[in-house]
């Protein structure tokens, strides 16, 4: 009867380890790199958080300062250097309209677009520097010449007039041998 308690026991501490192994790999990492992140905003004043990725978007930055700018009154506000996983935080920002600018050991980048922070709430914004400016992630509009449809290019073009001509040989040779019903022609 021992032996059993001891196996039932051992039995109840091995669904517990394999629940928890279970539970850690599939929990994701970022989880718990955000786990830093939770702010709650002051009444009155909003907060934005999020992470500073290098210019491939994968590689955080660390020691960057993320800088807003009221549009209304030039009251700044800066965050402490990102970690090691590039994440900020902003609490206490007065409601209104923002532009924001970040400061790394690499250079300053330059957000072109205003931002509005909404008391009692938390904004997350997470951006990809490049030279010259700060991007969006999922937002990422590149400096690229919009293609052009297809039979707008060169080859479209020669396409078209190929296949056109091989239309039109095709019908003036099908109309040929139609032409004349003759009893002597052949």
């Amino acid at each position: 009867m021992v032996g059993l308690r001891a196996g039932i026991f051992r039995a109840k501490w091995l669904a517990l380890g394999i629940a928890g192994a279970f539970f850690l790999l599939t929990l994701p990492l970022e989880l718990w790199a955000q786990q830093g992140a939770q702010v709650v905003p002051g009444p009155g004043s909003g907060a934005l958080v999020g992470f500073i990725y290098g210019a491939d978007m994968k590689t955080p930055v660390s020691r960057a300062v993320v800088r807003i700018r009221n549009l209304q009154d030039g009251r700044e506000y800066a965050s402490e250097p990102t970690d090691e996983n590039g994440l900020y935080k902003l609490q206490g920002i007065k409601e209104g309209r923002y532009i924001l600018g970040i400061s790394t050991p690499a250079g300053d980048y330059n957000f072109e677009y205003e931002i509005f922070i909404k008391a009692g709430e938390v904004g997350k914004l997470s951006l990809a520097l490049k030279p010259g400016n700060a991007s969006t992630l999922g937002q990422e509009e590149e400096e690229k010449e919009k293609k052009k449809p297809f039979f707008l290019t060169p080859v479209g073009i020669a396409i078209v007039i190929v296949a056109s001509g091989l239309a039109i040989y095709g019908t003036y040779k099908l109309l040929e041998e139609l032409g004349v019903i003759s009893p002597v022609k052949k």
